[in-house]
């Protein structure tokens, strides 16, 4: 079931990018260091924060990320995510909700991912919806076709689907009758009894050694990198020194910048391919692009040993020390279902932002450096 939650996250992505791209080249506002946005704006807006709460009219694509997050406004494409996340406000088109406990209980145009551990769906959807987590409700209006891979799935009397449910046959699921009676199961890809699976495969994909010896193989790649960039370079510093200490609203902003760079740069580089003058640019954005989201866990794993080791433990700093057991920690989550995916969800934007903030702040700091020097 991994794979197929997988795949067609990946695809929903890529259309949605592909679908975004004339969008992308508006005004851009950030809004990091208010939780409140309010107003018209007629460009693409990033909200980042402890605490974030959209009231604004987005024409254009909205990415707001924090701990407890609220979109009470309307935009044409939203992309949210964070601990609590409610979104009871309007998006035009596509719309892309993360996060442990997830609330949408507005008006989605067209199509809608939900992705998280609970999701509560009691808004209206125009087109089709895909919902995966623990456990899913169901109690508004789709018009489309409606796909989910949960662990219990409740619909209520309420609930209208005017397409196909398609669910996978190990959910415990509660529906009305005639909800049920044209409903479509698909089998898990952990079931013994799949007929297209080898005896061998079967073994091999379920084996806990094999899951845990690819998860450590990562895990000392990833602490070789790190290792790498602390003999070389003062990375480790400089993040220590920007993050260290500083409140939820810190790590939230590099998060939701690391999110918008997650959707931006395929965009970037597939417009730069349709262009034809810079297939080549193109393609070295992309190599980089995809060498920072390899590496981006290690910002994660810095965050947690340097916690554990400091705050837990009681240790001065020491980052051969640290690295490691961040590390580890993040091995061990991405080894537990469900947690896996959040850890996943986390890692990436935030190292990815971390990245974007460092080379934003060094080219912010040379520039004033030169007006000083004038």
């Amino acid at each position: 079931m991994k794979m197929r939650k997988l795949t067609v996250c990946l695809l929903l992505v890529l259309l949605l990018t592909l679908s975004l791209a004339p969008a992308v080249f508006a005004d851009v506002v950030f809004s990091g260091d208010d939780d409140n946005l309010s107003g018209e704006y007629d460009a693409t807006v990033f909200l980042a924060g402890a605490n974030p709460t959209s009231s604004a009219d987005v024409k254009g694509i909205l990415f707001e990320a924090g701990n407890t997050v609220n979109t009470n406004g309307s935009s044409e494409y939203a992309f949210v995510a964070g601990n609590m996340v409610t979104v009871a406000g309007q998006v035009e088109k596509e719309a892309f909700i993360g996060g442990s406990n997830v609330s949408f209980a507005g008006d989605c145009g067209r199509d809608l991912l939900a992705a998280g551990n609970m999701l509560t769906i009691s808004g209206h959807v125009g087109r089709d919806l895909a919902a995966y987590g623990s456990n899913v409700i169901i109690s508004g209006e789709i018009g489309g076709n409606v796909n989910l891979a949960a662990e219990e799935i409740v619909i209520t009397d309420s609930a209208k689907i005017g397409g196909t449910l398609r669910y996978n046959e190990s959910a415990k699921i509660t529906a009305p009758a005639a909800v049920l009676s044209g409903a479509e199961t698909y089998a898990d890809t952990t079931d013994n009894s799949a007929a297209d699976v080898s005896t061998e495969e079967k073994s091999a994909s379920s084996s806990p050694l094999s899951g845990l010896k690819s998860k450590l193989f990562r895990c000392v790649g990833l602490l070789l990198i790190a290792y790498f960039l602390l003999w070389l370079t003062p990375l480790w510093e400089k993040v220590d020194e920007r993050y260290t200490g500083k409140d939820f609203g810190t790590y939230a902003a590099a998060f939701g910048i690391g999110f918008a760079v997650l959707a931006a740069v395929p965009i970037a580089s597939i417009i730069l391919m349709i262009t034809g003058v810079g297939l080549r640019p193109a393609f070295v954005l992309l190599l980089v692009y995809a060498a920072a989201m390899l590496a981006s866990p290690i910002f994660l794993g810095f965050f947690l040993g340097s916690l554990l080791w400091r705050a837990a433990l009681k240790k001065q700093k020491n980052y051969w020390a640290e690295l490691p057991i961040g590390l580890l920690i993040y091995t061990v989550l991405k080894l537990i279902p469900y947690v896996s995916f959040a850890a996943g969800l986390v890692a990436v934007p935030l190292g990815l932002g971390v990245i974007a903030r460092m080379f934003g702040k060094k080219k912010k700091a040379t520039a004033l450096a030169e007006v000083e020097q004038a």
